[in-house]
């Protein structure tokens, strides 16, 4: 097999010529020629080393081969011996001449690493690896060599074929000129005919060089263990606190452990410049565990189960617990890991591992423990548990989600009551009449306004609505309301027809004709319109008697009189603004709120109109967090309102049982509330009485505000002597206790004293002259004895209560959004 490897070419040659002088030699011809000089040469020393392993084999062939003494004999004549030298030295000149002649390329390298360092390499190129040579401690040398290299060498006219680039050097931090690493590399390269290769060396994984030093409240620290967090391997121990070990650049987390306590660090190293690291372990950040010497040292060298033990029997069962979870967490055991993880109450990170395990119904309820309603919404909704995902998404306010899981679970007052809160109030009666519940449905079309893109569809269902509930003049109302709301040029000759029968059957006659010969104008084919023309004209036409009343209501109209209309079931509350009771609306079939006003109310003309203006205000709103108000009047007197019963309890109720609500659950309250504020004061309605008590949570977990506008009538109706203007004095904002009430703004202000009520379990000013310090005592702190609680809420609360309506949030909408930022970062 031919080689192009030089040694070998030498070789071949000095074999061939040791052959022909030796045959040469042994020719009395050639001993007459050449005379002494080759007496000499074949006498020396270091001639005879070379012949005996080439001529010895030669020998030996001679004995056993006739053809080979032929040819011996030939070459011992003097021709053959100079024929045989001339063929080796012909031979040997060839090797020369291929070797000058052959082909040759060129070998580009780049070697790579970190602009921050600074390297210097010697590069070789060989035919052969030199991993095993360099394994013995041995060295080759080449004569394609290049010494001080930094990023980039290039060799010309290398023999084409395989070649091994060997690159030897140093690497430096170039400032300081530390020394990072030793280099020795070996890449491949191929060389072709006439072009140049390019050869890439990276060298990536470059080390900084970092120290550690240990402290014990500023003192030294001894027999000290220190490894990298994940990999207890690297565990190297300090005798005197200081230990060095090379780090890559980036963060690292880092256990320390010594004595009884073992704390972790995260260590940053942003240069390749060595730098010093100062650890004290007196410091309570990133503390582990402590007060149990036996669990240090099984701790440091990995074995957390045996760490994890000697923390249960000296009584750390939470620790314990955590190690166990992340011992179950490595070796694959998610289950058992976030089973212990709930042991030890890191809820949050439990339910994570539930979900990375498809345990979703799991997740959701820790979710839910540990306050992440999003969250536990989201997993409830993954696990089809429908009812409990709609209850989440519903105390979430996000109606749309709400109303999806109702429907999924089949549950119809749910997913009614969320349509109704996302807005969708056609929708939400549509359901509640096919569920055969009138009264809701009616409730609900009542609130559709003339906007609203199903408004005619909603007449048509409530004049359907009223009419099964034999309120005929009511459902007339809706299809005239419908007719009106045709575009122009669209007619619907049937909703005119149904509309003169219902008001026939009502009495109103002579409205039922008008109504008929106007369709009869444009649609004189109508089926039966003319002959119902001629039979209410009969009608009319009829004699009357003289013992008619002088007035009767007429068939079906619906009676506004209390007596008349709503039975008293009992009594539910009372207070200042009087006395509210639970009762039955007999015309429309439902249970109803009935609040009963101060008696003294008559005697106020004020008040009486004051009643009636902001009854009708309060009633044109139509909002989830209001309490929907569905009507006003007296009786002998008495002046009254109705409206929606609402089941649950007012927040101070619900306060005297918690004592007082997480920051979470206050900003959740906060914002519903702020959602009901700004919808009132867009439409310039301002409440003047916000606080606990007038803020109602239902079961479903939905606030409402109660009594808008009432405490307006009540300042009216009160003597020259009382001390409260309007409002509770306790809630009250500085310029409402001087008489002046600017704008929402000074809801604002008892919203923000709500608020730090919520959140502290206690008013900010509850003693003395309560007034006065409204006036003129800035706001306590809220967060004074209560452990994390977030500054932005005392920030939000303060500015809420500045004693300056202009230094106050601009709207409810401006603190909704602040509370929900606070929420986030909660």
């Amino acid at each position: 097999m031919h080689t192009t490897d030089m040694c070998t070419q030498r070789r071949a040659t000095l074999a061939a010529l040791v052959c022909g002088i030796s045959l040469f030699c042994a020719s009395a011809a050639s001993a007459g020629a050449f005379g002494g000089w080759v007496r000499q040469v074949t006498e020396s020393d270091w001639f005879e080393a070379l012949e005996e392993p080439v001529l010895g084999p030669y020998r030996e062939l001679l004995a056993d081969s006739k053809e080979l003494r032929r040819f011996h004999e030939f070459a011992s004549t003097r021709d053959g011996a100079l024929a045989l030298t001339g063929i080796a030295l012909l031979l040997g000149g060839l090797v020369v001449v291929r070797r000058r002649f052959q082909a040759t390329g060129q070998l580009t390298l780049r070697v790579h690493f970190p602009d921050e360092i600074q390297g210097e390499f010697e590069v070789q190129l060989h035919q052969r690896s030199q991993r095993k040579i360099r394994a013995n401690g041995q060295r080759s040398s080449s004569r394609h060599t290049r010494k001080g290299v930094q990023r980039e060498t290039q060799f010309d006219r290398v023999t084409t074929g395989p070649w091994f680039v060997t690159i030897d050097g140093t690497l430096r931090a170039r400032r300081s000129g530390a020394i990072l690493a030793e280099v020795s590399e070996e890449i491949e390269a191929t060389i072709a005919a006439k072009q140049c290769a390019v050869s890439e060396c990276t060298l990536s994984d470059v080390d900084a060089p970092v120290e550690f030093r240990i402290h014990w409240d500023r003192r030294p620290a001894t027999d000290v263990g220190l490894r990298l967090a994940d990999r207890p391997q690297t565990l190297r121990y300090a005798g005197q606190g200081h230990v060095q070990m090379p780090l890559a650049l980036g963060e690292h987390r880092f256990v320390v452990g010594a004595g009884d306590r073992v704390v972790e660090r995260t260590v940053h190293v942003g240069g390749y410049d060595p730098c010093v690291i100062q650890i004290d372990l007196a410091e309570p950040d990133g503390l582990i565990f402590k007060g149990c010497p036996p669990a240090v040292s099984p701790f440091l060298h990995g074995d957390l189960g045996d760490a994890a033990r000697a923390l249960e029997r000296d009584g750390h069962e939470n620790v314990a617990a955590l190690l166990l979870a992340r011992l179950h967490q490595e070796q694959g055991q998610t289950e058992r890991a976030a089973e212990q993880l709930e042991n030890a109450g890191r809820l949050r990170e439990a339910a994570e591992l539930r979900q990375s395990i498809s345990d979703f119904a799991r997740a959701a309820q820790l979710y839910e423990h540990a306050g992440e309603l999003r969250q536990a919404a989201e997993m409830y909704d993954a696990a089809e548990s429908w009812p409990e995902a709609a209850r989440a998404f519903w105390a979430l306010e996000d109606w749309a989600e709400a109303a999806r899981c109702f429907e999924r679970a089949g549950d119809g007052d749910g997913l009614i009551g969320a349509l109704e809160a996302q807005g969708e109030l056609f929708r939400a009666a549509a359901l509640a009449s096919e569920r055969d519940d009138r009264a809701r449905a009616i409730r609900l079309l009542q609130q559709v306004g003339p906007q609203d893109p199903e408004s005619g569809r909603a007449s048509e269902l409530l004049a359907m609505a009223f009419e099964q509930e034999g309120h005929l003049d009511l459902a007339a109302n809706q299809l005239e309301r419908r007719l009106e709301t045709l575009a122009p040029g669209e007619t619907s000759p049937e909703l005119e027809f149904h509309l003169a029968e219902l008001l026939e059957e009502s009495g109103e006659m002579t409205r039922a004709l008008d109504v008929l010969q106007t369709l009869r104008d444009r649609e004189p084919t109508y089926p039966h319109v003319g002959s119902r023309i001629e039979a209410l004209r009969k009608k009319l036409s009829g004699p009357t008697t003289d013992t008619a009343p002088a007035f009767a209501p007429p068939a079906g109209a619906t009676a506004f009189v209390a007596q008349q209309r709503y039975e008293i079931i009992e009594e539910i509350g009372r207070g200042g603004m009087g006395l509210v009771y639970k009762a039955r609306d007999r015309r429309l079939g439902r249970i109803i709120a009935l609040k009963r006003m101060p008696e003294n109310l008559r005697d106020h003309p004020t008040a009486v109109q004051l009643f009636l203006g902001e009854a009708q205000a309060a009633a044109r709103m139509n909002h989830a967090n209001i309490v929907t108000l569905y009507d006003a009047d007296q009786e002998h007197g008495h002046f009254f309102i109705t409206m929606e019963l609402l089941e649950g309890l007012p927040l101070n109720k619900i306060l005297e049982q918690r004592g007082r609500f997480g920051p979470r659950d206050t900003a959740r309250l906060g914002i519903q509330a702020c959602a009901g504020l700004q919808y009132a004061h867009e439409q310039n309605i301002v409440h003047r009485d916000i606080k606990t008590s007038n803020l109602f949570i239902t079961r479903e977990r939905l606030l409402k505000i109660m009594d808008f506008g009432l405490a307006k009538i009540l300042e009216a109706v009160r003597d020259s002597s009382a001390t409260i203007i309007a409002g509770t004095p306790f809630y009250m904002a500085p310029e409402q206790a001087a008489g002046n009430v600017s704008d929402g703004r000074t809801d604002l202000y008892s919203l923000g004293v709500t608020l730090f009520e919520l959140s502290t379990g206690r008013l900010p000013f509850s003693e003395g002259d309560v007034a006065s310090q409204h006036r003129e005592c800035p706001p306590p702190d809220p967060s004074l004895g209560i452990d994390d609680y977030p500054p932005a809420l005392v920030q939000l609360i303060k500015r809420m209560m500045s004693k300056q309506p202009e230094q106050r949030p601009a709207s409810a909408a401006a603190v909704s959004e602040m509370l929900r930022a606070i929420l986030r970062r909660t």
